[in-house]
């Protein structure tokens, strides 16, 4: 072989090792996927928190949860009166910060907050630790409304503190695995209507009725109320006669460059009637050029989605993934507009039809843009897709 050609293959040989030891020293050098920390950030009326799971424990949520408690109780104890706080909880177990927040509560309620709380199957030590503080709680066993069916699955507070008005919605429970699961948490401040919707919701909780002051929610409609700060909007279920996520993907009718996200998270799909005609949509917006992406926690929902339709590519799993996220970049209700659907509902009839959950709805870029940040971390460091049972 001639000199120069000998040289060349060298030189080549030695670019494409440098090339390869530099890809290498990337991947070891790159934090692993368990090792992204939870977020918090604020702006105007709304604060989110992520965390991102892996089987790693983060308590920033309930943290979050437990500061905004916090600051109540100081408060009171300054003299601001008329403060309370509500709170509709699906599981609140002793760790995972949970029995550092029903200290934080009980705390609350002596300094003299009115604290009252809903909750589903949880620890006694959480229980008691309510009743020894005077807190006035009841047990949902199934949906608050419907004792033979569904499932009180809520999570969420409500907090007044003076003049300042907080939802906090959560897709997390209180416990340990929750802990370790990524989760996000929305937080709007002084959206009036928003807040007496909520308040309103938890008031049929606690009283096991949709009908309460004499006023019964008897339709879906009467169910979803419409907020006051950026075109906000709660539904809350059970809504039999309704599929209210599939009714929100048939309001999107365009797509261009930069404005054509779908992007799902559910840690529930079903192979039901329900989430069927939420794939049908799917599918129709693929088909009219929108960036579709669903990520699921169990590969059973993958199986799902894709035996429908959607292509598997834009399909992702990740088995630590709790969220329950429908994200809009697109022309939704006639504008163009990025919106967040948020809540404890998954994509299920039983969610749906007979459980006790909120759908959360805020139209804000601010907003928007951080759960685009969150989804994106999520889709790009994906874990292992739970197997199931």
């Amino acid at each position: 072989m001639e000199k120069g050609k000998v040289e060349h293959l060298r030189r080549s040989f030695r670019i494409v090792l440098l090339l390869i030891l530099s890809m290498m020293a990337a991947v070891i050098s790159a934090p692993p996927a368990s090792a992204l920390d939870g977020t918090c950030s604020e702006s105007g009326n709304y604060e989110v928190c992520f965390t991102y799971g892996a089987g790693i424990e983060d308590r920033l949520i309930a943290a979050k949860i437990k500061a905004k408690i916090d600051a109540t109780t100081a408060a009171a104890k300054a003299g601001e009166t008329g403060d309370y706080i509500r709170v509709a909880l699906y599981n609140w177990e002793d760790d995972g910060g949970g029995t550092a927040l029903a200290n934080s509560l009980a705390a609350a309620a002596e300094a003299g907050v009115s604290v009252r709380i809903v909750l589903g199957p949880s620890s006694q030590n959480i229980a008691n630790i309510f009743t020894a503080a005077g807190i006035d709680w009841t047990a949902c066993g199934n949906s608050c409304m419907d004792t033979a069916h569904g499932a009180m699955h809520n999570k969420f507070f409500v907090i007044k503190k003076g003049d300042t008005k907080l939802v906090l919605q959560s897709s997390s429970n209180l416990g340990a695995w929750q802990a370790q699961h990524a989760q996000n948490l929305l937080i709007s401040r002084d959206d009036a209507l928003l807040f007496s919707a909520y308040v309103n919701y938890w008031r049929r909780l606690y009283a096991g009725s949709w009908t309460y002051g004499g006023v019964t929610w008897s339709t879906d409609a009467d169910r979803t109320v419409d907020g006051s700060n950026d075109l906000s909007k709660a539904y809350f279920f059970p809504q039999p006669d309704s599929n209210r996520v599939a009714d929100v993907l048939g309001n999107v009718s365009a797509c261009e460059d930069g404005n054509d996200r779908i992007w799902m998270e559910s840690s529930l799909v079903e192979d039901e009637t329900y989430a069927r005609e939420i794939i049908t949509q799917l599918n129709r917006l693929q088909n009219l050029g929108c960036d579709v992406k669903i990520i699921v926690q169990e590969q059973s929902g993958k199986d799902i989605i894709q035996k429908y339709g959607v292509d598997d590519i834009q399909i992702g799993c990740d088995g630590w993934s709790h969220n329950k996220l429908l994200l809009i970049d697109a022309k939704y209700a006639s504008e163009w507009r990025k919106a967040v659907f948020v809540g404890s509902y998954n994509l299920t009839d039983n969610s749906a039809h007979r459980a006790n959950d909120v759908m959360l709805r805020v139209i804000d870029g601010w907003v928007t843009n951080r759960y685009i940040d969150q989804f994106q971390t999520l889709w790009t460091n994906p874990h292992a897709c739970d197997q199931g049972t």
